[in-house]
């Protein structure tokens, strides 16, 4: 698959620089210094170094395999007489909540970051593909049968010491501990991550995943005998920074355009997909200090240049009139506030023109 590679990205720190920086004079004046930058009201746009990623992390686990044989349906060579091969798919688990039959888990004394879990009485529910000699799919079957049957119930029948005890016992690595189904935190639980709803994710805590297997298949009976394989682990949401290799790019469907139109334009060309990036929170960037609110002291353009007024008539090219001024008036005081600057004035002088100002 190629990179991908962001266009138009028009909207980055170092391109609003730029902009500003090669616009040049505002009205004659210099640049303006590099403006301050927030995310708040500027997303930053492109692909970043590192994503900062909130994973499902497998800290512990360990599988088993279980077997056991099964009956599809009654009456099955009637019911499907073209049947000749099966497959499976396990939808859920029901765990047992009876005394004495439903999961135990406890923290192993004296070794605190490890649980004991003993599994027993599960209910599995399975979807069960039929197949014609063919492949050709005849039907979906809903099929249930009890692995680990504890002593005393129906489904001992299918007790097997080696191959489908009364019940396993395993420990696992669980250094953050385990989900309960109540604050109370009495009832430990096992979060079974399947195919229906609400079971297709993970959560902290253990999980149980079972993949199955047909291992042999008898149509003239509809027996099967059905292999599980049960993985158990201990999974906690962990944040790392994981470099990647660009955006991935997804295939599009296109319609062929019936008429020249914006909206068929817009149906047969690419898909939109906005460029903003996520926050490089770590090193080497550091970009969680532009969350930082500007406060922009510029206006939104240049302000207007001021308009010098044309000198009134009756003065000369110099700002001087030709008449002399009454005494007393301000440009009297402009007079000798000028005479300080003349290089030819002695100290003396300057102490009895400054001595003149403070008294008036």
């Amino acid at each position: 698959m190629p990179k991908y590679k962001p266009k138009g990205c028009k909207c980055s720190r170092k391109d609003t620089v730029n902009v500003t920086l090669a616009n040049g004079s505002c009205g004659g004046a210099s640049p303006a210094p590099e403006p301050c930058f927030d995310v708040c009201t500027s997303p930053i746009c492109g692909t970043p170094q590192y994503l900062t990623l909130l994973a499902p992390v497998v800290y512990d686990e360990i599988g088993i395999n279980l077997c056991r044989q099964i009956t599809l349906a009654a009456d099955f060579a009637t019911t499907y007489p073209t049947a000749e091969s099966a497959t499976a798919e396990a939808v859920s688990v029901t765990f047992s909540t009876a005394p004495g039959e439903a999961p135990v888990i406890t923290p192993i004394s004296g070794r605190p970051n490890c649980y004991s879990v003993t599994l027993q009485s599960l209910t599995v529910n399975f979807a069960v593909k039929l197949y014609d000699c063919a492949k050709r799919i005849l039907t979906v079957l809903p099929v249930s049968a009890v692995y680990l049957p504890a002593s005393g119930t129906a489904d001992y029948t299918y007790f097997d010491e080696d191959t489908n005890p009364s019940s396993v016992e395993l420990e696992l690595y669980a250094p953050y501990g385990v989900s309960y189904s109540a604050a109370t935190a009495a009832d430990p639980v096992i979060n079974y991550v399947g195919f229906s709803t609400g079971t297709a994710a993970p959560s902290q805590g253990l999980n149980m995943i079972i993949i199955p297997k047909v291992l042999s298949f008898d149509p003239a009976t509809g027996e099967a005998s059905m292999g599980l394989t049960i993985y158990l682990k201990s999974i906690y949401y962990s944040q790392y920074l994981i470099p990647h290799n660009g955006r991935a790019v997804v295939p599009k469907g296109s319609l062929i355009p019936q008429e020249d139109s914006v909206c068929m334009e817009f149906v047969s060309g690419g898909l939109l997909d906005r460029e903003i990036k996520p926050l490089e929170l770590g090193p080497p960037k550091n970009e969680e200090t532009l969350k930082n609110e500007c406060e922009d002291s510029r206006g939104c353009c240049c302000p207007p240049s001021p308009i010098v007024p044309a000198p009134p008539a009756g003065t000369t090219g110099s700002g001087t009139e030709d008449t002399p001024p009454a005494p007393g008036t301000e440009h009297d005081v402009e007079i000798e506030i000028e005479s300080l600057h003349d290089p030819q004035d002695s100290s003396a002088s300057l102490l009895d023109t400054l001595a003149r100002l403070g008294n008036s």
